[in-house]
């Protein structure tokens, strides 16, 4: 009974250790396996004649994304082992020939309803002309004399009711204004009073701002916050040299129809200039407008670069209190307001 236990137990273990091994595996893979990235691109002096492509790999090209722009078409593949995909627009094109299709088919049923409906009313038309055309002038007569008689007694009838109620109209038209004078007053108040309180609530604010501004001063001054942030600012740079391409070069001719866009593009290419001066060959055009040249990039990321970049910040003291004290010092202000 003791060695039935003991093979179960020991089947167990084997079991839990063959898991722990595959978990370790796959974070070692997913850690140390870089991710790998190329691009390249091309221009002739013109937007039509731009070309690039971008390539990302990972796990032995198991996984991989190409994305190609040519001749104002964008395509792009994407493989999961065994899985492929792809941006193809047949299928698209197709769908809205269909629609289309059907939509004409719809047109014409409709008009073939209309034409056929054309000679029904056709044939109803010189019946109703025959009809009108066949009622005695008599009846005419007859409704003209019935229509200038109504016309008297109305006339009439609106000279007495205009007598009658001028007074009561001059009435109305009087309180009428007075209302309308009491109404102007009244927006005139209210403008006055919104006027006075919205000058308050600046006044309150200004004074809130002020509070919150010595705050965010002595926060940020502090010596523990300050170091925060100068190890925050190293590791940052040393993640980017981690991450910095292996092969990099960049040759191009660049101009735009205002000069000033031009001179803004450059002072942005201008930032990193000193850490790409090698393989940069950039020359600004400050009165053609053109693009052309040629930029290629290939390089790796690995994973665990971002984790020794988490792991060195947890592990700084300045770092961990300054955190706590950003979520105390939010509250405040929350409270504050």
């Amino acid at each position: 009974m003791l060695h039935i236990l003991l093979l179960i137990l020991k089947i167990i273990g084997i079991i839990l250790a063959v898991i722990l091994g595959i978990l370790i595996l796959l974070t070692c893979i997913v850690l140390f396996v870089p991710v790998r990235y190329e691009a390249a691109g091309r221009c002739e002096g013109s937007l039509a004649s731009l070309e690039g492509r971008v390539c990302v790999t990972w796990l032995l090209r198991l996984i991989r994304a190409d994305v190609h722009y040519s001749e104002n078409q964008l395509k792009w593949r994407l493989r999961i082992l065994w899985i492929k995909k792809n941006g193809d627009n047949i299928k698209e094109e197709e769908f809205s020939h269909e629609e289309g299709s059907t939509e004409e088919s719809h047109e014409e049923k409709a008009e073939s309803a209309e034409v056929e409906k054309l000679p029904e009313s056709k044939e109803e038309i010189p019946e109703a002309r025959r009809q009108v055309e066949e009622e005695p002038k008599e009846c005419e007569e007859d409704r003209k004399e019935s229509v200038e008689t109504v016309s008297q007694a109305e006339s009439g009838d609106h000279e007495g009711v205009k007598d009658a109620e001028a007074p009561q109209e001059s009435d109305e038209k009087g309180k009428k204004l007075w209302g309308k004078i009491r109404e102007i007053f009244e927006k005139i108040k209210q403008f006055f009073r919104k006027l006075k309180e919205s000058v308050q609530n600046i006044r309150n604010k200004t004074a809130e701002l002020g509070e919150k501004k010595d705050m965010l001063a002595d926060f940020l001054t502090d010596e523990t916050h300050v170091g925060a942030f100068q190890r925050g600012k190293k590791e940052c740079f040393k993640l980017l040299k981690r991450l910095s391409p292996k092969k990099l070069l960049i040759k191009a001719r660049f101009g735009f129809s205002d000069p000033c866009l031009t001179g803004q593009v450059l002072a942005g290419l201008s930032i990193l200039y000193p850490f790409m001066e090698e393989h940069m060959d950039i020359t600004p055009d400050f009165e053609n407008q053109v693009l052309e040249g040629y930029a290629m990039i290939k390089g790796r990321i690995y994973a665990v670069h971002f984790l020794v970049l988490c792991w060195n910040l947890i592990w700084s003291r300045n770092v961990r209190r300054t955190y706590k004290d950003i979520k105390n010092f939010r509250l405040k202000v929350g409270g504050n307001q």
